[in-house]
């Protein structure tokens, strides 16, 4: 079984943009009880007019009733705004626009779908759910549950990239002005992470805020975004990578630069990357020798 909601833009555009951890909260103005989703089912986000589209999925985890500050201290970014204040802000407005007796409250009692490892498609990867077989009446306002064979997911992995990474050619650039601009950057960031199980692979680190997808080839283009051209890196060890002060052997163990001597990095010399446990997801040996090739 599986369920669509209409998905606020905001909302969505937020959380594809912000480094959020492995749960999100999809919640609601008030308190509404969600009876027909279980642990591990599938919630798509369909995106509100004038978009109408499929644009991600999170797994369901709980639903439970919170106040706007437990919320926030809960799941913070993963609320898809930037602070409480906006939070609030946010509920309030919808509150209102749906009722007539609105009293606006400082900490009010939303409603709460805890969602595990969001999956937040770029533009031109949505798609309209009708054209899969699972049409979506504009008059559903909460959401519609399906008990059919899942269509969306079968759309969804006929659109990922399955096949072992090959070098792209083509110019690369590492200007970080540049990074926002790059197609399907949101996807892979996620998608690295999940692989990972949204740890650094060198340190183990798990403060989502800190955690980068780093492209081993550097970005050329959109099929840079592969899983095996990507590793789950600290953002200042992503910074180092990037710079050919840090490397990768043949034995997946890091090679510190001499540039470093002296650092408290001089310590990471023949550390043991953490891998993820899909052998697919592993970086590619050819893109790590490419890297080499900028060491220090």
């Amino acid at each position: 079984m599986f369920a669509i909601a209409p998905t606020d833009l905001d909302w969505f555009y937020q959380l594809r943009a912000a480094p959020t951890g492995r749960f999100v909260n999809f919640w609601t103005p008030t308190p509404w009880r969600v009876r027909g989703l279980s642990e591990g089912d599938r919630l798509y986000f369909l995106l509100k007019a004038p978009i109408r589209k499929i644009g991600g999925y999170g797994i369901f985890s709980r639903y439970v009733d919170m106040t706007a500050a437990e919320a926030w201290e809960t799941y913070g970014l993963g609320n898809g705004v930037d602070s409480q204040a906006n939070l609030v802000a946010k509920i309030q407005a919808f509150a209102q626009k749906r009722s007539n007796d609105f009293v606006a409250a400082s900490n009010p009692l939303i409603g709460c779908i805890e969602l595990e490892d969001p999956v937040m498609l770029d533009d031109d990867r949505c798609f309209d759910p009708e054209s899969v077989g699972h049409p979506f009446p504009r008059q559903i306002v909460k959401l519609k549950y399906f008990h059919e064979h899942d269509n969306l997911m079968l759309q969804l992995r006929e659109r990922s990239i399955t096949n072992a990474f090959e070098m792209v050619t083509g110019a690369a650039s590492r200007k970080p002005a540049l990074r926002k601009d790059r197609k399907g950057q949101s996807a892979f960031r996620q998608r690295i992470l999940r692989n990972y199980d949204h740890r650094c692979s060198v340190y183990g680190e798990s403060v989502v805020e800190l955690l980068e997808a780093a492209h081993i080839q550097p970005y050329i283009n959109e099929n840079s975004n592969h899983a095996q051209n990507g590793l789950c890196l600290r953002v200042d060890l992503h910074r180092l990578f990037d710079e050919g002060l840090l490397a990768i052997s043949d034995e997946l163990t890091l090679m510190v630069s001499s540039q470093l001597a002296g650092t408290s990095y001089e310590a990471l010399e023949g550390k043991k990357l953490k891998l993820p446990a899909d052998p697919a997801a592993r970086p590619s040996t050819e893109a790590l020798a490419f890297h080499r090739k900028s060491f220090r």
